[in-house]
């Protein structure tokens, strides 16, 4: 939409009748968003202004300020947030979550977001239909980097195994809409010029976050599980860890007690700070209580949870002392 530079053939401000039959859509189209938020992005008694294209888009913002709004055709069928709007109210839209920051880079160069790049919760594909505007956001970072409408239903994805296209992008972080701004910014540090990554501040505030939102998944290979026009698109949806490295529902099963047997364990010690002088030998006495047999079992176990929990496959050869 905002690839090529494109002159706005005028610009003017909106009348009060146009104002409100802006709001109006845009309260309709967006039900996630409160009266509060819509006045949050378009004040009440600030000027709003629009910019009409020449391709028949129309840019909604605040005069002297950000856009806020575009309308594809300028009918107020297809309005979209634009970036800033999703950096002040992130939850307008429903979002995609991307499996891993790298994905981003491809979404960000201009690609439409394609089903293999999504990372699928636990409990299964959200519900949409074909045509409603949603967000992509990158796992641990809350604010949005582009936004677009769902190609098809969630019935029609599964039917065709989750592949294709998932959402045709229309705006996105570092387009031509963007970067046209006077002032345009980022809105935290997770997003750098050519990809977009976790925000330090948000994981650092936030709760673990679920497994199934937050996690890379292993199918991302060389190009995060993407080619070089479409994000998500792969040759062969399989994972391709479970290609390479068959694994039966028993060794999950075990792998899953593993790391209750290691957690259960590990909340039997305890830390004792500023020790006695004199309790100082009994301590190290009960610390030696565990055989080396013993004591090999839990390197194993910990290391099973740790290839089970947190080492990718993308970070595999790695030194021992990495792993340690």
């Amino acid at each position: 939409m905002f690839k090529k530079a494109i002159e706005a053939k005028s610009h003017q401000r909106l009348s009060g009748a146009d104002r409100k039959k802006l709001k109006r859509t845009i309260r309709d189209r967006f039900p996630r968003a409160s009266d509060a938020d819509i006045d949050a992005l378009l004040p009440p008694k600030a000027e709003i202004t629009v910019s009409k294209f020449v391709n028949r888009v129309h840019v909604y913002g605040v005069e002297g300020n950000f856009p806020m709004f575009f309308d594809v055709d300028g009918r107020g069928s297809e309005i979209f947030p634009t970036v800033f709007a999703l950096w002040k109210v992130p939850e307008m839209l429903p979002s995609f979550i991307l499996k891993g920051g790298e994905v981003s880079q491809f979404v960000i160069g201009g690609a439409d977001l394609m089903f293999p790049g999504i990372s699928i919760p636990a409990e299964g594909l959200p519900s949409f239909l074909v045509g409603e505007p949603w967000a992509v956001k990158v796992p641990g970072n809350p604010a949005p980097i582009a936004v677009g409408s769902t190609t098809m239903s969630t019935a029609e994805a599964l039917k065709a195994g989750l592949r294709g296209k998932a959402l045709r992008i229309t705006h996105y972080y570092r387009d031509l809409l963007w970067e046209s701004v006077e002032g345009h910014y980022v809105p935290n540090a997770g997003f750098l010029e050519d990809v977009v990554f976790e925000d330090p501040v948000f994981l650092s505030s936030a709760p673990v976050p679920d497994s199934s939102e937050g996690s890379g998944d292993s199918s991302n290979q060389e190009n995060g599980g993407v080619d070089s026009k479409e994000v998500g698109e792969l040759a062969d949806v399989k994972d391709p860890i479970s290609d390479s490295h068959p694994t039966s529902k028993t060794q999950l099963d075990s792998d899953t007690d593993t790391v209750e047997q290691v957690t259960k364990a590990a909340g039997g010690f305890k830390v004792t700070e500023n020790i006695a002088a004199d309790e100082s030998t009994t301590v190290v006495e009960e610390q030696h209580t565990l055989s080396a047999k013993d004591v090999d079992a839990y390197l194993d176990k910990c290391l099973l949870q740790a290839l089970h929990t947190t080492v990718n496959d993308k970070d595999l050869p790695m030194p021992g002392s990495t792993l340690w």
